[in-house]
């Protein structure tokens, strides 16, 4: 794997074709990216392996993207099967999952993860001055596994992607794009104090970052244009002004993972599982 610094962002590009930060015996491989306060693993799963994480302190997301059958087990309790694409929030405590076919899997996991942390490629950078500390939650969902396919999800006019929360975490997972993006139709902004990571699964993307300028001159950075493949994941920090462009034919998906969950998102109603947190809202 290679990591490359562009204007402060790290970008760990088609992670699939280089070398995986944890390979199991069954030959599962995974890559790890962290940022401050969160750590994202993108993992090819072989058929029938299993991943245990144990005793976490908090719940973890897990994306399912095709129609693989993949099982989740939670503290000794059923087993739940997943067999087509969803979100699963998985609760904090120990819990494997494993696919019947080979499929990739993605997980997103809080800071306060210590072990999923120091498997991150990046660990020893340590977290950015800029982004604030992720609090510990006043929100708590329950002890079960809940299981959100992207099926029941109809597209909704005025709706920003499909967002999703846990306690401490918050991930928008676009609907897939068909063809490049409009270059007429971008949205270039940027965030004070938390940072994005950015997540391609399908298609080339394009990352386009511009550092602001300070009123020292040693600290302006010329723009970068940050040609990605699949599956990629690229960590923007505040104040970075950017935004992604799906390039060439065919389908593209992205994801979005910020924490804390983001207040403007809740506040618009856009989050679709936050009435399972107390003071969510519908």
């Amino acid at each position: 794997m290679t990591i490359a610094a562009i204007t402060g962002a790290t970008v760990v590009d088609e992670v699939a074709a280089r070398d995986p930060d944890l390979i199991s015996a069954a030959g599962s491989r995974t890559w790890s990216v962290c940022g401050s306060n969160f750590v994202v693993a993108i993992t090819e799963l072989t058929a029938d392996d299993r991943l245990t994480e144990h005793d976490l302190p908090d719940e973890y997301l897990l994306l399912v993207q095709d129609d693989a059958v993949v099982g989740v087990e939670h503290d000794g309790r059923p087993r739940v099967t997943v067999g087509s694409p969803a979100l699963v929030v998985v609760p904090a405590g120990t819990s494997t999952l494993y696919a019947a076919a080979p499929t990739t899997v993605v997980r997103v996991f809080t800071a306060r993860c210590e072990e999923q942390m120091r498997r991150a490629v990046n660990h020893t950078a340590g977290a950015d001055p800029r982004t604030a500390p992720l609090p510990e939650p006043t929100e708590h969902g329950n002890d079960r596994i809940r299981v959100h396919p992207l099926s029941s999800i109809p597209a909704q006019e005025g709706r920003f992607g499909r967002i999703f929360r846990t306690a401490s975490l918050m991930v928008n997972w676009f609907p897939v794009q068909d063809g490049p993006r409009d270059t007429e139709r971008l949205t270039p902004h940027s965030h004070e104090d938390f940072e994005q990571m950015s997540v391609t699964l399908t298609g080339d993307h394009v990352h386009h970052l511009r550092v602001p300028w300070t009123a020292r001159m040693s600290q302006w950075r010329d723009d970068e244009h940050a040609e990605v493949g699949s599956p990629s994941m690229t960590l923007i920090p505040p104040t970075v002004v950017h935004t992604t462009r799906a390039v060439g034919e065919g389908p593209h998906t992205l994801i979005d993972v910020f924490a804390p969950p983001r207040e403007d998102f809740l506040a618009q109603g856009w989050v679709l599982n936050s009435g399972d947190y107390r003071g969510g809202r519908p």
